[in-house]
């Protein structure tokens, strides 16, 4: 059990923790932004479930695990089409621009910490532990 809790340094962890709590509310602030301000059209419908998406993407981050980094990419290009889509229809979000590049420096981040790597890890190990007490209890 000790092995499954020393994959991970404690400097990862805390990015997992930190930058998921703060993506999280970027998203949920991006959410009510668009459910207060923005006008109900066939066009703004489609965009209150990347919002959604990206909520459940950085609440996996914080739990740490290695989902969150494939659909933190899927926020980010998906947030990348929606902030285009504003500029395009004469309009601007400055929140959903930050969460666009806040996705995209957390994903590049990660990657080049090679932390999804250490997350599969955590996960195989986190399985293994529970076929192994699976038939003792």
């Amino acid at each position: 059990m000790s092995h499954i809790h020393q994959i991970l340094t404690k400097k990862e962890k805390n990015y997992c923790e930190y930058f998921g709590i703060f993506g999280t509310l970027l998203s949920a602030t991006c959410l009510i932004q668009h459910l207060i301000f923005a006008i109900p059209n066939w066009l703004t419908y489609p965009m209150i479930p990347v919002y959604i998406l990206s909520t459940i993407a950085f609440i996996l981050l914080i739990l740490q695990k290695p989902a969150a980094l494939i659909l933190l990419i899927i926020t980010a290009a998906a947030t990348a089409v929606i902030e285009f889509v504003y500029i395009t229809h004469a309009a601007f979000s400055l929140v959903v621009l930050l969460l666009f590049l806040y996705s995209l420096i957390v994903v590049v981040l990660f990657y080049t910490e090679s932390i999804p790597a250490k997350l599969k890890q955590k996960l195989a190990a986190e399985k293994a532990e529970a076929d192994e007490w699976a038939g003792k209890i």
